[in-house]
């Protein structure tokens, strides 16, 4: 993974993100996730008992966010990103649900705007995207702002660290 870049991972489950995420994390890159998912049950899951899980959620609480709150969503990251100089890493897993509840225009510019962020920074941003979710035209959008990984390729990587020894940040 190359620092300053976000990458779109492109597939129908979070999990390989999930997995790359906690991989890098388990080296000692400092992390940040921000899920869909009810976040003790990422923490158990992905063994992140250290690593700080913000909700995407209209539940009200803290480290909890709604979906159409971008802009303190994206505050969030940068701060994040900023404490951690020496390089981090963000997965946010939930575009879906953020362009269900604010569009598609909206949610690029915010996509847009998080990739131009991290490119001068020590950062990498996973995306998880379900292809599926969007139109062609937007998803295409999507690929042509973002570093894109398909699901297959990096799930095979994982499973086979002989191949591909490094999942850190360099």
């Amino acid at each position: 993974m190359e620092e300053g870049t976000c990458y779109l991972v492109r597939g129908k489950k979070a999990e390989t993100s999930y997995l790359l995420f906690q991989a890098i994390v388990e080296q000692g890159t400092p992390g940040l996730c921000i899920t869909t998912m009810y976040p003790e049950k990422v923490r158990s899951r992905y063994s992140l008992a250290s690593v700080p899980v913000w909700w995407i959620s209209f539940v009200p609480g803290d480290r909890h966010y709604a979906p159409n709150a971008i802009g303190i969503l994206a505050k969030v990251i940068e701060v994040f990103i900023d404490q951690n100089p020496a390089g981090c890493v963000v997965l946010l897993d939930g575009v879906e649900s953020i362009m269900n509840n604010i569009g598609f225009d909206k949610d690029i510019l915010f996509v847009e705007h998080m990739n131009e962020y991290v490119m001068s920074r020590k950062a990498v941003v996973l995306f998880t995207v379900d292809p599926e979710c969007f139109k062609l035209s937007e998803f295409a959008r999507l690929e042509r702002s973002l570093k894109s990984i398909d699901e297959p390729q990096l799930r095979q990587a994982l499973d086979n660290p002989e191949h591909y020894p490094r999942t850190g940040i360099r």
